[in-house]
């Protein structure tokens, strides 16, 4: 996936750092200024993702300068939680990190989210690099500076706000990515296009699940989705107003996810089946046209995104959705579509459409 490196520049609040998307481009990255800037850094690192590719991160952490700690994080979502990361923040110190030192995360969302968290709160807050290896990390997570672990009760409940000092998202690992990981990212690009993104969908319109890999085009998909994500950050790094649309299929897709402990259905899925079921909320309220509506259910059809279907227990799913924290004053509320590009926050939905709507979308 080779190419020129592109470079965007994301600002939020205070903070100014750089995405950088390229391929081969982590050593380059991780050298120089970058590690002369910080006594010691600790690498959490997704042990499948270092698996697969442990002789590139070895020597691109080699590069002069670094001094390092590897620390493997186990895999899968139910390892992003409150204990686990009581367990790496004492590693941190047992290894002699202080104000000076910083964390570098290599892998998909789950170990940035992780990494971030643990950098966020050790020492009050130390500097997160972030080196995002899977399409969905790339074109979300690893951009706006939200970082959390999980409750039983939910997801991403304990979590603070500390945006990176850097984000390298290194297309060299999109070449070991699972099919199914590729779906994750595909289906997180596509919220940007229905939100306002106004590339993406017919990007994705245009091309498949063979073609969109190429190295222009995915490079193309990724550098899209940062430059917007991090011009909605700029303007609401704390999720007053604005930052909300990007929520657009996570209440359901969280709710599923949770309602589910986290296995037998990917993120992606999940979101894909949140975004599916607000389309056709908004459908049969009358803001979003068939047309619109179909636009976006082909492109999740053509790129197999949704979770196959089954019994989903829609009661249980409902019961999730009230441990999200977007709710307020006992309301649920959802960002729902008035027309492509044009999201509406702090929607209200009847119970009765919402179960009648996941019982034909899921079931």
């Amino acid at each position: 996936m080779a190419g020129m490196t592109r470079v965007i520049t994301a600002t939020a609040g205070s903070a100014a750092y750089r995405i950088m998307i390229g391929a081969s481009i982590l050593r380059e990255a991780l050298g120089g200024e970058t590690a002369a800037s910080f006594e010691s850094l600790a690498v959490v690192v997704n042990s499948r993702v270092y698996g697969l590719n442990r002789e590139y991160i070895d020597e691109s952490l080699a590069a002069p300068g670094n001094r390092c700690r590897l620390m493997l994080m186990d895999d899968g979502e139910e390892s992003k939680n409150y204990a686990y990361a009581g367990r790496f923040l004492e590693q941190f110190l047992e290894s002699g990190m202080n104000r000076k030192s910083a964390v570098i995360g290599i892998g998909g969302g789950v170990t940035g989210d992780f990494a971030g968290y643990c950098a966020g709160v050790f020492m009050r807050g130390i500097p997160v690099i972030h080196v995002p290896t899977t399409l969905l990390a790339m074109v979300d997570s690893s951009i706006g500076g939200k970082a959390a672990v999980n409750l039983t009760a939910g997801k991403n409940i304990v979590g603070v706000f500390h945006q990176p000092a850097l984000v390298v998202s290194d297309t060299q690992f999109l070449s070991t990515l699972p099919e199914r990981e590729l779906g994750n990212g595909l289906a997180e690009a596509l919220k940007h296009g229905c939100i306002g993104e106004e590339r993406t969908l017919p990007l994705l319109e245009e091309n498949d699940r063979e073609s969109i890999k190429a190295p222009d085009r995915v490079t193309e998909l990724v550098s899209l989705s940062a430059a917007f994500k991090s011009r909605i950050v700029r303007e609401d790094e704390r999720e007053r107003n604005l930052r909300a649309i990007l929520n657009f299929g996570h209440t359901v897709g969280h709710a599923i996810e949770s309602s589910l402990s986290y296995h037998g259905i990917t993120h992606g899925e999940a979101v894909a089946a949140g975004m599916r079921v607000k389309v056709e909320i908004a459908r049969r309220m009358g803001i979003l046209s068939d047309d619109e509506a179909g636009r976006v259910a082909r492109v999740i059809e053509r790129y197999g995104l949704m979770p196959p279907r089954r019994p989903f227990d829609i009661d249980l799913i409902m019961e999730h959705m009230k441990y999200d924290k977007k709710n307020f004053g006992g309301a649920i509320n959802f960002v729902l579509l008035r027309g492509l590009g044009n999201p509406i926050i702090n929607q209200q939905v009847p119970g009765g459409l919402m179960k009648e709507v996941m019982a034909d979308v899921l079931c």
